[in-house]
């Protein structure tokens, strides 16, 4: 890695690690802790290195979710791992036609089941690339790992990562991330009369029903829209 400064190997050497070994592409707040960065701008000043000096690169669209982290190796720097680079012309699925889809960087900012939500791009733990085809709402969406298990029956498991689309109106049933007295969870969604049922996914809970005079005290911050698994 000729040209590189030691810090940046190190940086170019973490970030293959994580797309490695689970795909993610780590924030800049990661990379900072894992390097011992104090500043994301110091982070930032060594990811345009890199990018200049053609070891990593960005893709996606060219909303805010693309311009936050949507960076990936280079064919150069992942031959300066080991990796084997083929040639397209030699791939054994070289004659299967796939769909073209973009990719779409959908941030991370913690758990949802209790706790305060931050959803300020400084508070992004990590981030998730997928396919706009698996994913509506494009820049809207944003994702939550999922805490408990209040909504198993649903399909939903402890350790999921929540697609959550932002909007204040939620049709009923729908499955919805609130706030309620400053606290986060995630719930089937009622309106019945005068109140708000949330109803968890799952046979040995309760619901939460919050009254009229309560309203002021819940706050709706989105419908799920997907849940993504990791499979380990």
């Amino acid at each position: 890695m000729q040209g590189l400064s030691d810090r940046q190997r190190s940086i170019l050497g973490f970030i293959h690690q994580r797309l490695t070994e689970d795909g993610v592409q780590p924030s800049y707040r990661e990379i900072g802790n894992a390097m011992g960065i104090r500043s994301t701008n110091g982070v930032s000043d060594h990811i345009k290195a890199l990018i200049r000096k053609g070891y990593l690169q960005r893709r996606g669209g060219t909303g805010k979710a693309a311009l936050a982290r949507s960076l990936t190796l280079t064919d150069a720097a992942r031959s300066e791992f080991g990796e084997q680079i083929t040639p397209a012309a030699n791939d054994a699925f070289s004659g299967v036609e796939f769909a073209a889809g973009e990719v779409v960087e959908i941030g991370v900012y913690g758990q949802v089941a209790a706790g305060a939500l931050a959803l300020a791009e400084e508070h992004r733990e990590e981030t998730l690339r997928v396919d706009t085809c698996m994913v509506p709402g494009g820049e809207k969406v944003f994702a939550l790992r999922v805490y408990g298990e209040s909504m198993i029956e649903d399909g939903i498991l402890p350790g999921d990562y929540l697609f959550i689309q932002k909007q204040l109106n939620v049709p009923d049933g729908e499955t919805a991330v609130v706030m309620v007295d400053g606290e986060s969870t995630v719930k089937r969604f009622y309106r019945e009369g005068d109140r708000i049922r949330l109803q968890p996914a799952n046979s040995t809970m309760a619901p939460i029903y919050v009254e009229a005079s309560e309203f002021r005290n819940i706050q709706i911050v989105g419908v799920v829209v997907g849940v993504y698994r990791r499979m380990h």
